[in-house]
């Protein structure tokens, strides 16, 4: 099983067409064309919008603190023993905390009527609950969505939505819908960051898609715990889990054993749901 990140880092621009002259040009010229893209470049970036808004450089966004309270509203397990490991998505520039979610927001959540198999809402609620119950962290079922798998989504979507963070989306796909999933790619999952005004990284939404058939081959096959287990792997990544390569981590690349998340998961998890509150956010 192999899974992938939501997550992507904006790309590189180049510009393209005409070559450059290998001509001199009087150091004059070369003043005002500095001049002008000082001027026309700001202007095109902001009205083109090149970078992708889920990287915290897009403008469109909830008013601040939608939906936050005061305080945690669950409670982070204490640190779990064992010896298992666990590592992050994506790190705040100080290299020492993890991105994560806000600990002080619920985190909405919505399965889509698209490809849903008999009995896949109730098999995410279950994975679902397994990983508030290991991170603290509280979520929230907004129900069904007719919201269609599609590789771009926009974090904030207030036509469907309301005015606030697009919840987290799960979907049961197909590699037509979702390329990423071809080649036996049985889930993607991640998070979408936003920069808070001190601009250290905070999720606000994310997405985990399943690949619908090999999905229904598990259940089909009697594999309820196989198939939990990779709705739960996927949202590890939208917690801020990244892979590692102990076997019996749920995880590791084959999804652990099936029993849930294991000790380095839970210790994860449990950092995890010890982000900050950014009620600015």
């Amino acid at each position: 099983m192999r899974q992938g990140s939501f997550v992507r880092a904006p790309g590189r621009h180049r510009a393209t067409g005409a070559s450059a002259s290998r001509g001199r040009r009087p150091v004059w010229l070369g003043a005002v064309v500095l001049t002008v893209l000082a001027v026309v470049v700001p202007l095109w970036l902001w009205q083109a919008r090149p970078f992708d808004s889920r990287h915290g450089f897009g403008v469109d966004s909830p008013p601040a603190g939608i939906g936050a309270a005061q305080a945690p509203l669950g409670a982070p397990p204490t640190m779990p023993g064992g010896t298992g490991g666990y590592t992050f998505m994506r790190m705040q520039a100080n290299g020492t905390d993890p991105v994560a979610y806000d600990p002080c927001r619920s985190i909405h959540f919505t399965t889509s009527t698209v490809g849903l198999p008999p009995g896949g809402d109730a098999l995410v609620r279950e994975a679902v609950a397994t990983m508030s119950e290991a991170s603290g962290l509280r979520f929230v079922d907004d129900g069904l969505t007719d919201e269609a798998p599609a590789p771009e989504r926009d974090p904030y979507q207030p036509d469907r939505y309301g005015d606030r963070w697009a919840p987290v989306y799960i979907a049961f796909a197909t590699p037509d819908q979702i390329p990423r999933l071809a080649g036996g790619t049985v889930g993607l999952g991640g998070s979408t960051p936003r920069a808070a005004g001190d601009g250290a990284l905070v999720y606000v939404t994310g997405s985990v898609w399943l690949d619908a058939k090999a999905m229904d081959d598990l259940l089909a096959a009697g594999r309820r715990d196989s198939a939990r287990a990779v709705v739960e792997h996927e949202i590890g990544h939208v917690l801020g889990l990244n892979h590692v390569s102990d076997g019996s981590q749920l995880m590791s690349l084959t999804g652990g054993t099936g029993a849930g998340p294991a000790d380095g998961d839970r210790r994860g998890l449990a950092i995890l749901g010890r982000g900050v509150c950014r009620p600015d956010l």
